[in-house]
């Protein structure tokens, strides 16, 4: 039989350089990945490869927050979004106001979605530590709007009274206004249908009172 180690041998080091070392390559490339890299996928639109790439970036100990930025206004999946923003936020005490700048992002793709209860999950969040983003009063606005659509009047209309001791509203002042309405109207129609519920409930009762008086 002929000795074929020699060629087994030039076969492992051919698939060796062949696929393992650029694959090296790209891993490093992969995890230099600094924000001018991802930002230039940005300008260019190619926001798969941005997502895929910042992945990668945003498991690191450091976090790039402009990265996370990015990320979440780019990224399709909001679960994925959710995912990250936990555990970034779950690594630290305190976050810089750019952090909240993300949770604002994301708190209009829940709105948008109809996603109340990660929506309500990062508004608390946003509304307790969220201060120091530029996007504050806006962030209470898009949370005031999502407890109005779960139906929570009474948490949106102390949200919009907190909007308001906050300051610096001048182009959100219509809006809040329509919303205070809107929830105004809810809220008194939920109160009607109370009354209705109760009204009703006492006559069945009142009924029954008057069939027992008969029975004796």
């Amino acid at each position: 039989m002929k000795n074929t180690r020699p060629v087994w041998r030039f076969v492992k080091n051919w698939l060796f350089g062949f696929v393992f070392v650029p694959f090296l390559f790209f891993s490093q490339r992969v995890f230099s990945t600094d924000f001018s890299d991802v930002y230039d996928f940005y300008k260019k639109g190619n926001y798969d490869t941005l997502v895929k790439v910042s992945r990668v970036a945003l498991r690191r100990e450091e976090v790039d927050y402009k990265i996370l930025l990015l990320y979440t206004a780019s990224e399709k999946d909001p679960e994925e979004i959710d995912k990250t923003l936990r555990s970034i936020y779950e690594k630290k005490e305190s976050h810089p106001g750019i952090f909240y700048n993300s949770v604002f992002l994301f708190l209009e793709r829940c709105l948008v979605l109809g996603d109340e209860l990660s929506g309500i999950y990062w508004g608390k969040i946003f509304t307790e530590k969220g201060s120091s983003s530029v996007r504050y009063a806006e962030g209470l606005y898009t949370y005031a709007c999502i407890l109005y659509e779960a139906g929570n009047f009474s948490e949106a209309k102390q949200i919009l009274v907190k909007l308001k001791e906050f300051g610096t509203i001048q182009k959100l002042v219509k809006k809040i206004r329509i919303l205070e309405l809107s929830i105004e109207k809810k809220w008194n129609h939920k109160l009607e249908d109370t009354q209705s519920t109760n009204w009703k409930i006492q006559r069945q009762i009142d009924r029954n009172s008057s069939r027992d008086c008969w029975k004796h």
